[in-house]
């Protein structure tokens, strides 16, 4: 039986999937948000065939929260969303000191006008590195 969902790619983090192999995205805005974290969590180098991907946001969390480092996120976020994903536009980013002394939130509110596109990405990193979304 074929099915007429559509099957764009795997949702990541992989999981099993009574349909198929792993569960997948079957829309873009999914698509498009998962790429889009994908972006913002790798950090640069990680890819060794494109060692400037990536921003690598938890690299940040030790740093000396100050408006400088925030002015640095906002920077890297929007010269690598322009290079490796120029069909999106950035509404706002917001970068915020966390609850405590090292953990930061990232909020990312932004568009795809080509789809009709409007989202916003929530991202917290805690102290200990882990990621609250």
């Amino acid at each position: 039986m074929v099915s007429s969902k559509n099957f764009l790619t795997p949702r990541l983090p992989l999981a099993v999937s009574g349909e198929l192999e792993f569960d997948h995205i079957g829309d873009y805005d999914d698509l498009i948000r998962q790429n889009f974290k994908n972006l913002l969590l790798t950090i640069p180098g990680e890819r060794t065939m494109d060692t400037d991907f990536g921003i690598g946001l938890q690299r940040y969390l030790f740093e000396n929260s100050r408006l400088g480092t925030y002015a640095d996120i906002k920077s890297q976020i929007q010269v690598k969303t322009n290079k490796y994903m120029p069909f999106i536009k950035l509404d706002n980013v917001l970068v915020e000191p966390g609850e405590d002394e090292h953990s930061l939130m990232v909020r990312i509110f932004y568009s795809v006008p080509t789809l009709s596109i409007e989202e916003y990405i929530n991202l917290s990193f805690t102290d200990d590195g882990t990621i609250i979304s």
